[in-house]
């Protein structure tokens, strides 16, 4: 019985060294440049959906996100209200969060590929049509 114990408890402490190695390995300008394009779900107020591919978030304060979809969301520029979906509560970039929303009484998922902080919604316009033009 002690046999096992020990090695549950070397196998914890392993995995806690490991964890903290390769957590420390992560230089802080990525961390923080990632932290910043970051926002708690329920402190979102309002909303807007600038296309099918493109949902532009109000947080509390100078919070301002454009939330880039994996692929076209139809009914999402006619419904009234979403649901922000993540498993922490934080949505980040390449999170795989997901936007839930009600289209013709169906309820519709959305699965978001990217996660970028805007200075405002026109910013967020700007950005989606230069990104259009581009392509």
């Amino acid at each position: 019985m002690k046999n096992i114990l020990e090695k549950k408890l070397f196998g914890g402490m392993l995995l806690a060294v490991l964890t903290v190695g390769c957590a420390t390995t992560e230089s802080n300008e990525t961390s923080s440049d990632r932290s910043d394009d970051c926002f708690y779900v329920r402190q979102i107020n309002n909303w807007d959906a600038i296309d099918r591919d493109h949902i532009y978030v109000e947080g509390v304060g100078d919070n301002k996100f454009l939330l880039t979809m994996f692929s076209s969301c139809p009914g999402i520029t006619f419904t009234r209200a979403i649901a922000l979906q993540d498993s922490m509560g934080r949505m980040c970039p390449n999170d795989f969060g997901r936007i839930v929303y009600r289209d013709g009484g169906m309820r519709q998922q959305c699965s978001i590929e990217n996660v970028e902080r805007v200075a405002s919604k026109e910013a967020a316009k700007a950005l989606v049509d230069a990104r259009s033009e581009e392509e």
